[in-house]
This record gives C-alpha cells, sequence and structure tokens, in this order.
C-alpha cells in the first residue's frame, strides 16, 4: 500500500493538484489512472483517500472522499551532535523516523567536527521514511543549537548518553524513562566532561546505553527503539 505525502492539505480541503513530477511518479511508475484512489497524510497525524478525479499532461486533480485522524502517542526528543559524516547523519534520521520520534534537534558539541546542515535534503529524507513506513506524523526537525543552548531546554525528563566512566550514571532501563523523555547524543569521540558536568547542573541524569560502545548515531537509533518498547 503507498503512501502519499502532501503538506498542505487539511481536513477542510475538499481537493487538490499534484504537480508534473508527482503525476509523472503516478501514472508512469504506479500506473495509476482517473477513478483510481490513493492514501496521502501531511505529516499532522492525518490520513486521507483521495480519488483521482483528472490527468492531464503535467497536472493531476485529487478529490478528498475520507479525512481519519490519529492520536499522537510519540513522546521522544531527541538532541544529536551533528555528525563528520552527513550519510551517517541522514540514516540516523531515516531510522528514526521509520521506529517513532517526536522531534529532533541537531546539536553543536566541542568535538563535533562537521556543522554543515541542509534541511531541505534532510527534510525529504524523513518525508521518504515518513511514506515508506507508513506514518501519519512528521517529526519536527529544529535547526542546530549550540550545546550549552540545547542544555537551557525545559523538559519533564532530561537524560544524556555517555561512555564516559568519571560520571555516575545509570544503566537505561523502563525505570528511566517517563512519559515526555529529553535525550541527548554526542558526537564522535562523546561529549567532554564539561559538557556533561554543564548537562547535570541543568538537570540532565546521565545514562549508560550497556557495555558496547555505539556510533553516535547507533546510539540514536537505539534509544528510538527502546523508547518505543517502553512507552
Amino acid at each position: 500500500m503507498e503512501l502519499f505525502y502532501n503538506e498542505h492539505i487539511t481536513s477542510k480541503s475538499e481537493s487538490f493538484e499534484l504537480n508534473r513530477e508527482e503525476t509523472k511518479h503516478i501514472t508512469k511508475v504506479l500506473r495509476k489512472r482517473e477513478g483510481d484512489y490513493l492514501d496521502f497524510t501531511n505529516g499532522k497525524n492525518e490520513k486521507f483517500k483521495c480519488k483521482i478525479e483528472c490527468i492531464k499532461k503535467n497536472t493531476s486533480n485529487l478529490k478528498i472522499i475520507d479525512c481519519s485522524k490519529y492520536d499522537s502517542n510519540e513522546n521522544l526528543h531527541i538532541g544529536i551532535s551533528l555528525l563528520k559524516s552527513t550519510s551517517r547523519f541522514e540514516n540516523f534520521l531515516e531510522k528514526c523516523i521509520e521506529i517513532g520520534i517526536k522531534q529532533i534537534t541537531p546539536i553543536v558539541c566541542e568535538r563535533t567536527e562537521n556543522k554543515k546542515f541542509n534541511k531541505i535534503r534532510l527534510t525529504k529524507i524523513m518525508v521518504s521514511a515518513l511514506k515508506q513506513s507508513y506514518r501519519f506524523e512528521l517529526p519536527i526537525l529544529n535547526d542546530p543549537v549550540n550545546f550549552k543552548v540545547f542544555c537551557k531546554i525545559n523538559h519533564e525528563n532530561k537524560l544524556i548518553a555517555t561512555c564516559e566512566d568519571f560520571f555516575k550514571k545509570e544503566e537505561i532501563s523502563r525505570n528511566i524513562f517517563k512519559k515526555n523523555n529529553l535525550i541527548a547524543i554526542g558526537p564522535e569521540g562523546d561529549f567532554t566532561n564539561k559538557e556533561i558536568e554543564l548537562a547535570i547542573e541543568n538537570n540532565f541524569k546521565a545514562i549508560s546505553l550497556g557495555e558496547k560502545r555505539l556510533r553516535a548515531e547507533t546510539a540514536g537509533m537505539y534509544v528510538c527503539m527502546v523508547n518505543s518498547l517502553f512507552k
């Protein structure tokens, strides 16, 4: 079952138009014809059953037949350092969308080596993952912030994952997770001791993700998976 995305449609919309690229995809690749039905989402927990009314050379018109509203059960906000490899960060983003996440904030830490951030490209990756996994909520992707700024965020349950043994930390478990969770994941080389101290001063609790040393993007995916099991 294919799922399509259009950020502009709402529960009050009656019809909408697809551009040339989208029209070519549904007609040439999927072999859809007038009268066929497609499922759309606007990424805001709404699913639309749509009927293809008219197909032209460069556009197609769809009529909305039904709209279903879904409750969001996502509660995880991950702050993760921008990574040296942009492809690794993109992989993290794609997999976390598939598993389920509420919000992502890229953070710039002392050991962050690559500060490039292409929001347009990353949003396209997120939308593609949303459609592939047949989900109806597109997570929020924030602009990058300095780690000091990130530490000031008010949140119900603030956690920072680290490999450092210098700090007292708890193993990740159901008892640590609450209804809403904000978790910080560091760059290659982990957070510095100074950064962990700053986080703890701002009510973060230091946690361990286990005995194995994980890549930053793997740690983010792991946290996502554990959160999905515990929520």
